[in-house]
């Protein structure tokens, strides 16, 4: 039985189009061992392990963990970049960007916290 930490690990490794050797072999153990992670309840990675992953898979040990981004619920990896790289921007990126949304999908596009 898979649980919601081999689900999530499962969804980052195909988002990254990562096999479960390509994925064992960036960690340091066997596929098996990536396998079981994802496919029975259960296990428990060591904190070195869980951090290669992440690492590996460009996501935090919160986001495997299943820890939430703000008010969504069950964001996918692609949620995941995509609020990564905003967060990243400066003041000025975001704000273009709330531009841009605004004329792409109209005036209450990227209102939310917008201080215009």
């Amino acid at each position: 039985m898979q649980s919601p930490f081999g689900k999530r690990l499962r969804e980052y490794r195909e988002a990254k189009g990562l096999t479960l050797q390509q994925v064992a072999d960036g960690v340091g153990c066997t596929k098996a061992y990536i396998w079981e992670l994802e496919m029975r309840a259960g296990q428990r990675p060591s904190a070195e392990r869980l951090n290669a992953i992440a690492k590996l898979l460009g996501v935090t040990v919160q986001d495997l963990l299943g820890e939430p981004i703000g008010e969504v619920d069950n964001p996918t990896p692609v949620d995941v970049a995509f609020f990564r790289e905003y967060a990243g921007m400066s003041e000025e990126e975001k704000d273009r960007y709330r531009q841009a949304m605004r004329l792409m999908f109209g005036n209450s596009a990227g209102r939310e916290g917008d201080k215009s």
